[in-house]
């Protein structure tokens, strides 16, 4: 069949995307964020930055590929650790995941067990480095703060207040 637009994307050759109708996934918008993620090198930066109360001892996912999957999960609007037995067969994912399978919900579930309040400060930094990483992208050098009064009508003769030409009443003056 011939397709209007077939592009290879650069984290994974062997993916193709296309409009042929092959393998159906509602989910192909998560080949864009897979890429960014891959662009800001997610996976690398959550293993030296983000830490688990981890005392597995033998294991099939690793924390980070179950934090990526989770990432991935929630993106998509499958919010619900329960959603992973679903999206296993779902071969956009599938072909994301190309070095092990899927988690199942069960993996899910024992993965929020091992987030403690460290994870949490450390999952903290992993997003603001994120963040600093498309800043640069962005070569944001400058923060635009954008302060709004917010009028709160007065009556009588309150303290602190004028007349606020704009909202034609008298408001508490800040």
């Amino acid at each position: 069949m011939v397709t209007l637009q077939e592009n290879a994307v650069k984290f994974n050759n062997n993916l193709i995307d296309s409009h042929d109708g092959g393998r159906l996934s509602s989910d192909s918008g998560l080949i864009l964020i897979d890429e960014l993620m891959d662009a800001f090198q997610f996976t690398q930066l959550s293993k030296k930055i983000v830490r688990f109360n981890d005392s597995r001892k033998y294991w099939t996912h690793t924390n980070h590929k179950l934090l990526k999957q989770l990432v991935l999960q929630i993106v998509a609007g499958y919010n619900t650790d329960s959603a992973a037995n679903i999206l296993q067969h779902d071969p956009v994912l599938q072909t994301l995941s190309t070095d092990e399978p899927l988690a199942s919900q069960s993996s899910i579930s024992r993965f929020y067990d091992r987030v403690v309040v460290e994870t949490i400060l450390t999952l903290q930094v992993l997003n603001q480095d994120l963040i600093d990483k498309a800043r640069l992208v962005r070569n944001d050098t400058n923060m635009i703060i954008d302060l709004d009064s917010t009028h709160s009508d007065t009556f009588s003769h309150q303290e602190q207040t004028a007349y606020n030409a704009h909202y034609g009443t008298n408001g508490y003056i800040l």
